[in-house]
């Protein structure tokens, strides 16, 4: 799942409302912010050209969240959803900065570390 903010939304309110749009939540659901940032070069999106000139790479925020017992419904952005353990998962992603988010995530988890869940 990936979005990016609309105007004037911290990055913690767009990652809700992703959730929400992208994976059909009828429910809110625990949003935990990782420490992970990156940047993702604009060439990789579609509307780069009504963006500002001088857009070369767009930040990138991590989280995560527990969908334990939540109903996803993929948007009509999406055609196939899978449910993957950390290895193949770490296989599956195509760029660096997110295979180090969903490590941290993994980290986090066996330590038993999560952040509070944003609000």
């Amino acid at each position: 799942m990936a979005g990016g903010g609309e105007a004037g939304e911290t990055p913690q309110q767009a990652a809700v409302r992703e959730a929400r749009e992208e994976l059909g939540l009828d429910r809110p659901v625990p949003l935990y912010p990782l420490q992970t940032r990156a940047s993702i070069p604009a060439r990789f999106f579609a509307d780069r050209d009504s963006w500002p000139p001088g857009t070369y790479v767009v930040p990138e925020h991590s989280s995560g969240t527990d969908l334990t017992d939540v109903e996803v419904k993929i948007s009509h952005e999406h055609t196939d959803v899978q449910w993957l353990d950390y290895k193949a998962a770490l296989e599956a992603l195509r760029f660096d900065s997110n295979r180090t988010a969903l490590g941290e995530l993994h980290e986090r988890l066996l330590a038993g570390d999560l952040p509070l869940p944003a609000k």
